[in-house]
């Protein structure tokens, strides 16, 4: 089970995140960091569409594990350009269910044409 601490339940902080989360479970489950390939290998160039792409395949991962974005308690981002950080975090607010994963993000080197990657833990 993963919940907000009752101070933060009744003082929301207003941010896509979780400042600090309260785990309970008997196994971790983390995925490699992911990025947006397409099935056919191919890399779109839009970061919103890759931020979604990225997202999914993590999904797909934790599936695979018998976990749910809802299972995810902490969340690295890994991201070309920081820059960028509005568009990725229009896409993540979106996918992401409350509460929001604890997380992180670094401006980083990425492979050719990857603007950003995702690291995600659950609690299964």
């Amino acid at each position: 089970m993963i919940r907000l601490p009752e101070k933060y339940q009744k003082e929301p902080t207003g941010y896509p995140f979780s400042p600090v989360l309260e785990i309970e479970g008997k196994k971790i489950i983390v995925t490699s960091g992911t990025c947006c390939d397409d099935y056919d290998g191919t890399v779109p160039e839009d970061l919103k569409l890759q931020a979604k792409n990225t997202i999914l395949a993590c999904e797909r991962f934790l599936k695979e594990a018998g976990c749910t974005l809802n299972d995810v308690f902490n969340v690295e981002v890994y991201m070309r350009d920081l820059s960028d950080w509005g568009d990725f975090n229009e896409v993540y607010k979106e996918m992401m269910p409350d509460p929001k994963p604890a997380r992180k993000a670094l401006q980083v080197g990425l492979l050719e044409g990857y603007q950003v990657e995702l690291v995600m833990w659950a609690v299964k």
